[in-house]
């Protein structure tokens, strides 16, 4: 009997590993600061992105996708907790050289905020972030007690790339040393692929922050010396340097993943935190009006990808709104997840097939920016509102550029979407910190 039980306690502990096992490990890769033309799985006007153009390649491209912010702090807050950052009251950036009402210490996003770890590690997952956080410095904000088993990065929202000039990388929360540090975007790359070695044997979600190609504009001299006769300014030609290392290290994880024979059960995900910093990145947003910290699609529509390969077709493009608060919907979904998470803004797009379904289209997506500005999105239609300005209306299926203004007054959809708009907005409740003066919030 005892010899029986033992037996039929080794089984159920070796059916219990397989079952782990089928839920899918998650790689989601951020890039910050690019544009909406700088990937080649979008568009040909920067450089060839052949890893990055793999997941879309093993998957599906997503051309109206969208992010909760215009700028990197509060865009991230969102993605990490899948609610509208401005909901809780996380609306302005926190950028180093501005003081704001609040201290440093006080930054960081409401402890009363679930975070994507805190949803996955319940489920069996070890979770790690890598690279950027931005999202808190006290010790009770930092990642390592977010939600996140793994933390290895800086806590500002950007860190020089250089070897040796890494500032104020912590891992779990312990310095490390600066001249230990290789080119940033390789060692994003690099803590990546040991967190994968080291937990390859149970499910996994890693979220890859590269700041590339946020500022300090800083390419390998050996890679920028390739770039320089292919573009017309310093500066496209730095962007596409730098991108360009973005993907040789998405390539890395890539191979790694296939090298433990992980690829066909991994969920990947490759998107960007808001849109393209045209003045300062030299990004490339077109067609889009705008960029990085404006309303307009050149502010909050990103490049978006994902694959997993026997559960997403391949070569899918779709063309419906979608945003990186659907993120977390979608990563419960892949852990096998399906209970409703009543408090969470997005839709998860699993099955692919879902995409289709009425919710999609019914959709109603609310920003704002603060200051004033904000936007609601219903179907095709968008209404940007201005601080003492008349609203602005646009049809994004016909006029994706924003050229042309349809607001009217006596436009029963105007009105219809400018009350919703200012419905929500009147239950924000105030923002948790904004500067004392007024500041550049594309930093």
């Amino acid at each position: 009997m005892k010899r029986k039980m033992i037996c039929f306690l080794a089984i159920l502990f070796w059916v219990t590993k397989l079952m782990a096992q089928q839920k899918p490990n998650i790689v989601f890769i951020l890039s910050d600061d690019a544009g909406y033309a700088d990937f080649s799985f979008m568009t040909d006007h920067l450089v060839p992105t052949p890893n990055i153009d793999e997941i879309a390649k093993h998957g599906i491209k997503f051309t109206d996708a969208h992010v909760s912010a215009a700028v990197c702090c509060p865009s991230r807050a969102g993605l990490l907790t899948g609610i509208n950052q401005a909901e809780f009251g996380h609306v302005y950036n926190y950028v180093q050289g501005v003081k704001y009402n609040i201290p440093k210490e006080e930054f960081g996003i409401p402890l009363s905020q679930k975070l994507i770890g805190d949803y996955l590690r319940p489920l069996g997952y070890k979770t790690a972030i890598i690279g950027k956080w931005h999202e808190g410095f006290a010790e009770k904000f930092q990642p390592q007690n977010r939600g996140f088993d793994y933390a290895w990065g800086f806590l500002w929202g950007s860190s020089p790339y250089f070897t040796g000039k890494a500032k104020l990388v912590l891992e779990d929360g312990v310095s490390v040393p600066a001249d230990s540090i290789p080119y940033m975007t390789d060692a994003i790359g690099n803590q990546t692929i040991k967190f994968i070695e080291k937990n390859h044997q149970q499910p996994f979600f890693v979220y890859a922050a590269f700041n590339c190609p946020h500022t300090p504009m800083q390419a390998k001299p050996e890679v920028l010396a390739k770039f320089r006769s292919k573009f017309k300014t310093e500066g496209r030609a730095l962007n596409a340097a730098m991108t360009y290392t973005l993907d040789e290290n998405v390539g890395k994880i890539i191979a790694k993943l296939k090298e433990l024979n992980l690829f066909d059960n991994t969920l990947i995900v490759f998107t960007n935190d808001n849109g393209g910093q045209t003045v300062e990145s030299f990004a490339d947003n077109y067609p889009l009006r705008g960029r990085k910290g404006d309303i307009y699609e050149g502010g909050i529509r990103v490049p978006m990808a994902m694959m997993w390969k026997g559960h997403i077709p391949e070569g899918i493009v779709c063309d419906k709104v979608v945003s990186t608060l659907d993120l977390i919907p979608t990563f419960l979904y892949a852990a096998q997840n399906k209970q409703v998470q009543p408090q969470l803004d997005g839709i998860s797009l699993l099955p692919v097939g879902g995409l289709k379904h009425p919710k999609m289209d019914k959709r109603i997506s609310y920003w704002f920016l603060g200051h004033g500005i904000g936007a609601i999105r219903q179907g095709d239609w968008k209404l940007i509102s201005l601080p003492n300005k008349a609203p602005e209306l646009y049809n994004l299926r016909n006029d994706i550029a924003e050229k042309q203004n349809l607001y009217s007054e006596g436009n029963k959809l105007s009105q219809s979407l400018l009350k919703q708009y200012n419905d929500w907005k009147a239950k924000l409740p105030p923002p948790l910190w904004m500067s004392e003066k007024p500041v550049n919030d594309n930093n």
